[in-house]
């Protein structure tokens, strides 16, 4: 079948974040797209971050190629956006069919199929789920029974059971960057001299915070690709595509000690100079780990701090104290590895100390790098319950709040203090920020 994906457009750049011109690689569809072509469908990938344009013009674009299916990735701020488009796309072509997946449909799958532009969702892991649509469609066959798929049924809306994730994750084959049409526009200037790419080399993380998504798709369970597979994903952009400078997507890259080592020593061995960053947890933090991914090309370690307040730590399920966070700090420094420290204000319970604490404890820690964001609650996650139950956000009118972001605005305050403080304990923490930096990317 023709199968059209689409990475719709990030309608939140702007100011200072529009101006920094961050693209990064959609790389989940480009996952998909190589999953189903190598089962033999045709398939093309659209990014309407790079390419733009109003819902009408993207419309246009993605029935050029006459599509059967469209399949749509979806954050929360995108899903109005993915609405207008898909509705231009059935006034061209009433029978095209419209699947959304992504993380804002795993998280209020209820919800998916509000309006009648969209046809089916896709909860949890989609490679097995939109394969076997592509599959059932084509022969003509009834799909109404594919795990993981919401449809319509009997004037309401179905929800069948998540299929079982993936046990091997090394069956996937690579990603279909050859679909991507302009590689040289995903560049990031602050992280990267030219074009990069957006790595996964495992699924899933073992902890809990209260206010990430990737518990939502992947249910505190990891699963990995083995170094083998890592190494030759990384020597096939480099061979192929010429791409050098890669981010690592996972939640904690160094989560498996013997596998992170493997890998560094795999990239020493075949010489394939390359520049990267992982995000880690500073209790996965040890020299022995840091030398080596320092030696491998690694030139930024990115950790989530979240709160310089023990019980706001404790509150929010980070599992991780100060002195942790103090430890990994130095082994980092000692190692002469740049580091990225990311904060949250806003937490349920946060008051004026707790928050004036977590700006002192960025001024300690020191990071070369430092993100000061504001708790933003994404559907299925226990942060957007507690708004929900407190009544801040209605759970059916989630998908319109465009305004989700954890720069610049506040989608909704459990904090003790106003939403203006916020605003402004945000901007003075970039103000002092500012001062005291130190770039990644020597000009």
């Amino acid at each position: 079948m023709r199968v059209t994906l689409v990475q719709p457009p990030n309608l939140q750049k702007s100011g200072e974040w529009k101006k920094q011109q961050v693209y990064r690689t959609p790389t989940n569809i480009a996952l998909l797209a190589s999953y189903v072509r190598e089962k033999g469908h045709e398939v093309n990938i659209i990014d309407f971050d790079i390419r733009g344009g109003n819902a009408n013009d993207m419309a246009e674009q993605i029935m050029k190629s006459e599509p059967q299916i469209i399949g749509f990735t979806c954050l929360t701020p995108r899903f109005p956006i993915v609405i207008k488009i898909a509705q231009h796309c059935k006034i061209t072509n009433k029978n095209v069919v419209v699947v959304v997946g992504g993380p804002h449909v795993t998280g209020l799958p209820q919800h998916a199929l509000k309006d009648p532009a969209i046809d089916y969702g896709i909860i949890g892991e989609g490679e097995e789920v939109l394969l076997e649509v592509l599959d059932l469609r084509e022969k003509g066959k009834d799909i109404s029974g594919v795990p993981g798929l919401i449809l319509r049924h009997d004037k309401g809306v179905r929800i069948n059971p998540v299929r079982p994730f993936i046990k091997n994750l090394d069956v996937l084959p690579l990603p279909a960057w050859d679909l991507l049409e302009n590689l040289s526009a995903y560049v990031e200037p602050n992280f990267f001299y030219g074009p990069h790419f957006g790595l996964l080399s495992g699924r899933g993380c073992a902890w809990y915070c209260n206010f990430c998504a990737s518990e939502v798709t992947w249910k505190r369970k990891v699963r990995f690709h083995s170094s083998d597979y890592v190494i030759n994903l990384i020597e096939n952009a480099v061979n192929r595509f010429g791409i050098r400078e890669f981010q690592f997507y996972d939640d904690t890259f160094t989560i498996n000690r013997k596998r992170t080592l493997a890998i560094c020593k795999m990239i020493l061995e075949r010489k394939l100079d390359i520049r990267f960053y992982v995000q880690a947890r500073a209790d996965c933090i040890d020299f022995e780990i840091v030398d080596a991914l320092k030696k491998a090309g690694c030139f930024c370690v990115a950790i989530g701090v979240e709160s310089g307040d023990e019980k706001i730590l404790s509150m929010i399920g980070k599992g991780e104290t100060k002195e942790q966070f103090r430890m990994a700090a130095k082994v980092l420094r000692t190692a002469k590895m740049p580091f990225l420290a990311s904060y949250i204000i806003g937490h349920p319970s946060d008051t004026h100390e707790s928050i004036r604490a977590t700006l002192d404890f960025a001024n300690e820690l020191d990071a070369d790098e430092s993100k000061f964001m504001i708790a933003t609650p994404y559907p299925g996650t226990p942060l957007f319950k507690m708004v929900v139950e407190r009544k801040i956000i209605k759970e059916d009118e989630a998908e319109n709040l465009e305004s989700y972001t954890w720069y610049q605005r506040v989608a909704a305050n459990l904090s003790l203090v106003s939403d203006e403080d916020l605003l402004n304990y945000q901007q003075e923490a970039y103000d002092k920020y500012e001062r005291r930096k130190r770039p990644l990317v020597l000009k």
